[in-house]
């Protein structure tokens, strides 16, 4: 260790303690990826190794901890679980990551405001059993509820859940204490009532930011009363293609369900060869209800006529109950022990047929084993969440798979839509995507970043390990080029050995018990 890191490192703990610093080898490479593990090219421009981890317990450790970062002219990255797949919660450039999800307590369940403030760390499956218990509803949520952290997804602007009735994650806030990247710590919002004409937002400013413009150390959400009945509905077609008349008449209906979501007849398939319960061959939509008794009848009533009228097949309770209660599993082919990674894109509803028509060409072209999922967050934006699976021991396929998400990005820039999420990998579209407006978004950046410390290189600008910026074409060309030698690949069929695998190894386990 330099002088210079063994300072740093006495800093830390005189703040939180020695057991809540960490520098080995072994926790900073647990430190280095999210979801998505990167390819050992990427540290060809990136610094993804930490300096340090520091694992604070309330928003004056936080403070103290930056003030360390101004101090040393280091970076810091904050971090909850890295469910994410964009590199936002890891360095660029090294630096001081701060592990939020110490800060994981349910605070204050208040009935009579309709709110429960929380703790940034907190896991939303956490907030959301213990809201319901209280009676109140947590009403948006992301599909990743198991391991998210509520200050994660706000991070990333999160749409997911109950954005269909309700709204994405930002409209669903009231508050947000945060430590600025200068220290000082400041609430965004109002407990008790919504923020509607007390100067500029300030909620949003901090939603879908990645952490570049501070940490997110608590949070107040709205809730709603807990529903009398919530129903889940499953409809079945034989592709996402046929499902689409059925999807817009019931956007152009005067019905709000909760939540709309789907899944095609190749995730199905990869289920089936796993051995997992499926309701047959085929593509799924899977729609949830809430409410009094007999509005959700009536909904329900209109959406089994749409469905007979648009040629689909309505599923029994059980399988709608099975989908329900697995609709945070999108994932689940990775158990058979290979790697997930996925692109997440929005476009117009009315551009569903041709965007699923292009990402299953992307798909075949790729030679990859992969699936679209996804849902639609309001009567004119579906969200597309394609994954791809791979063996991230297969260094040369592991690699040239990042390029998928750009590729995928490309789509849905042609189809009037935009990929979601910037990350360390994605920072240069920013331009792309708001115009003239990310001018305004670089000098906001500045002003309140003005040590350039708070998560460098996401979300505003790509910057490599030596603090050089990485024009957008220039990463456009690496992924192309990525892209390229993928497609002059064999076919990948990575999951269909393992799955035969895993299928045989769990009905041996089945028959020895």
């Amino acid at each position: 260790m330099t002088r210079d890191s063994v300072e740093i490192f006495e800093s830390l703990v005189k703040i939180v303690g020695p057991n809540r610093v960490k520098i080995t080898e072994t926790e900073k490479i647990l430190y280095s990826h999210d979801l998505a593990p990167l390819p050992k090219e990427v540290g060809l421009a990136f610094n993804t190794m930490p300096d340090a981890v520091v694992r604070p317990k309330n928003a004056e450790e936080v403070s103290r901890i930056v003030q360390v970062a101004i101090k040393h002219d280091i970076p810091i990255v904050p971090r909850g679980a890295a469910t994410w797949g964009f590199g936002g919660a890891i360095p660029s450039q090294g630096g001081i990551v701060v592990d939020i999800s110490s800060m994981n307590r349910v605070i204050h369940v208040d009935q009579e405001n309709l709110e429960i403030v929380v703790e940034a760390g907190a896991v939303w499956k956490k907030v959301y059993d213990i809201a319901m218990r209280r009676g109140l509803f947590i009403v948006s949520y992301p599909s990743s509820m198991y391991g998210a952290t509520v200050a994660g997804w706000i991070n990333t602007g999160g749409i997911g859940i109950g954005c269909y009735k309700y709204g994405s994650v930002g409209q669903n806030i009231r508050n947000m204490e945060v430590v600025l990247p200068d220290g000082r710590i400041i609430e965004t919002g109002f407990n008790g009532v919504s923020d509607h004409s007390a100067g500029y937002n300030l909620n949003g400013l901090f939603v879908g930011s990645e952490g570049t413009l501070g940490i997110i150390t608590k949070v107040t959400l709205k809730a709603e009363p807990a529903p009398e009945v919530l129903r889940p509905l499953s409809y079945q077609f034989k592709g996402l293609g046929e499902a689409f008349p059925f999807i817009k008449a019931l956007t152009r209906n005067g019905i709000k369900p909760l939540h709309v979501g789907f899944v095609d007849e190749r995730h199905v398939d990869y289920l089936k060869q796993m051995g997992k319960h499926t309701p047959g061959p085929g593509a799924l939509i899977n729609i949830a209800l809430e409410g009094n008794r007999g509005s959700v009848k009536y909904e329900e009533s209109v959406l089994d006529a749409l469905n007979s009228a648009h040629g689909g097949k309505k599923l029994s309770d059980q399988v709608a109950e099975h989908e329900w209660n697995e609709r945070a599993y999108e994932f689940r082919p990775r158990e058979v022990g290979l790697s997930a990674a996925l692109g997440e894109i929005v476009v117009p509803l009315h551009k569903f047929p041709i965007v699923v028509r292009e990402i299953y060409e992307l798909i075949n072209d790729m030679g990859m084993e992969a699936s679209i999922i996804g849902m639609v967050n309001d009567r004119n934006t579906v969200a597309f969440l394609p994954y791809f699976i791979f063996d991230e021991k297969k260094l040369i396929k592991g690699t040239t798979g990042l390029a998928f998400p750009k590729k995928l990005g490309d789509i849905a820039f042609r189809h009037d839509g935009r990929p979601l999420g910037l990350g360390l990998l994605f920072a240069g579209n920013l331009p792309k995507i708001r115009g003239e407006a990310a001018e305004l978004m670089y000098d906001l950046k500045t002003v309140l970043d003005p040590h350039d410390i708070m998560n460098p290189g996401k979300s505003i600008e790509g910057v490599t390990k030596q603090g050089v910026p990485i024009p957008k074409i220039g990463m456009d060309m690496a992924m192309g080029m990525m892209a390229a030698v993928k497609m002059g690949m064999m076919d990948d069929d990575s999951f269909k050995k393992k799955a035969k695998k895993y299928k045989m190894k769990n009905k041996k386990e089945l028959m020895d018990d």
